[in-house]
């Protein structure tokens, strides 16, 4: 399974770098979380634990445009779980995503206030690899989007959450989360921009109530190609008092810091 899963991945990554693009003569904004456009992309994650364990997991990436203000977005992993203080197969599938993303009367042309807005309705499915297995979440929102200036734009992402426990057994209550994201778009290379992500999630109701958690997200992104894109993504998590994150208090299997780099390709 695992060598199988492997050269799926990698068979993958090499077809990305040959696909022809539709978007010919196009200049892709893969900085914008508001545009729609179609892609498909593979990379490495590397997960560190806070009992000293970490994983390493190859994940699949993509997105479908529907439409012109339409898209479903997905992501899948695989991955290998490198420590024994918490029993169970070291080599599983990961968490995986779901989520359609829809746009509203958008005007990309103003750089400087009040653009529009989208909306989503996104799922995280819990995953067979232990540290991946906590919860399975859905998650409702708006987005506004803003302009500051030529080379900063501000997001305002507020969410309705929901969160059951790992195969739907058992509800953990609804919470409110607020993530405001800023993109800087600078001229430090060919396509560069700088994703800057906190987060914070507040449970109003059920067992997980007046609990939260919060992360830091940090992303670096360029061109390879007019259609082919890198990126690396850092998240630092603040999440050591929300139960369902756990696997049981003795593990320390709580996602500590991750790294994530991928390549993507526009089509």
């Amino acid at each position: 399974m695992r060598k199988k899963y492997i050269k799926v991945l990698t068979s993958t990554i090499l077809t990305l770098c040959s696909i022809s693009s539709l978007y010919a003569g196009e200049i892709i904004d893969a900085s914008d979380p508001t545009k729609v456009y179609s892609y498909a992309g593979i990379g490495m994650k590397y997960i560190d634990y806070t009992n000293g364990d970490y994983m390493s997991e190859l994940r699949a990436i993509g997105n479908i445009g529907l439409s012109d203000k339409d898209m479903l977005q997905f992501e899948f992993g695989y991955g290998f779980h490198n420590g024994d203080q918490t029993p169970g197969n070291n080599s599983e599938l990961t968490n995986s995503r779901l989520r359609w993303f829809h746009v509203f009367n958008m005007d990309y042309s103003i750089s400087s206030g009040f653009r529009g807005w989208a909306t989503q309705v996104d799922i995280q499915i819990a995953g067979s690899l232990k540290g991946t297995d906590g919860q399975n979440v859905l998650t409702l929102g708006l987005l506004p989007a803003f302009g500051i200036n030529e080379q900063w734009s501000f997001f305002m992402p507020m969410n309705v959450v929901n969160s059951w426990d790992k195969k739907f057994e058992n509800y953990n209550g609804v919470g409110i989360n607020i993530s405001p994201l800023f993109v800087y778009t600078p001229n430090w290379w060919t396509g560069s921009y700088v994703q800057i992500w906190p987060g914070y999630t507040y449970f109003v109701d059920g067992a997980l109530k007046s609990e939260g958690a919060g992360n830091l997200d940090v992303t670096l992104g360029g061109n390879i190609t007019d259609t082919v894109f890198w990126a690396v993504s850092y998240q630092a998590n603040y999440d050591v008092d929300l139960r369902s994150f756990k696997r049981g208090e003795s593990t320390g299997l709580t996602n500590n810091q991750n790294i994530f780099f991928n390549i993507t390709t526009f089509y």
